[in-house]
């Protein structure tokens, strides 16, 4: 009876000293062997702005593609035939026969790549539907064309 209450009365103490140690070291070594972020102020990338070579390029027009709400799609103010709303085969036609033309135009030397590369202005009146809008990006994909900006009211 006097060996239960000798087990029973025993106070266990947990030393906590190695444990904080060991946290000490993995917080050490986590520290070291930590690759640091590189700063985003050394990041290199180039913000839009005007050309700095020179300020006299004048770009050509961009090529203006119209959605309306009624399904009336117009490239440059002129209508364009919708035979089938998934593929728009004459503004593909129309889009590449562009390009075409200002890519011969900067071979030949007549204009630079900054003058008479062709852009696209793809604008919405708010109301077109979402397939149209994306039959026209197809479109521009189709005729290789990369540089495409849309504007909505």
């Amino acid at each position: 009876m006097e060996a239960f209450r000798k087990i029973l009365g025993d106070v266990d103490e947990v030393d906590l000293t190695p444990m904080i140690d060991v946290t000490f070291l993995l917080l050490i070594y986590f520290m070291v062997t930590t690759m640091l972020v590189q700063p985003e102020s050394q990041l290199s990338f180039q913000l839009p702005g005007k050309p700095q070579s020179n300020d006299s390029i004048t770009p050509m027009d961009s090529a203006k593609i119209n959605s309306l709400s009624d399904g009336t799609i117009t490239l440059n103010g002129s209508p364009i035939p919708v035979d089938d709303p998934f593929e728009l085969t004459q503004l593909i036609t129309n889009l590449s026969n562009t390009k075409k033309l200002r890519d011969t135009l900067i071979q030949t030397g007549q204009k630079s790549k900054e003058e008479a590369e062709l852009k696209v202005e793809i604008e919405t009146d708010g109301l077109s539907d979402h397939q149209t809008f994306v039959s026209i990006l197809n479109a521009c994909s189709a005729a290789n064309i990369d540089k495409v900006s849309l504007m909505i009211p």
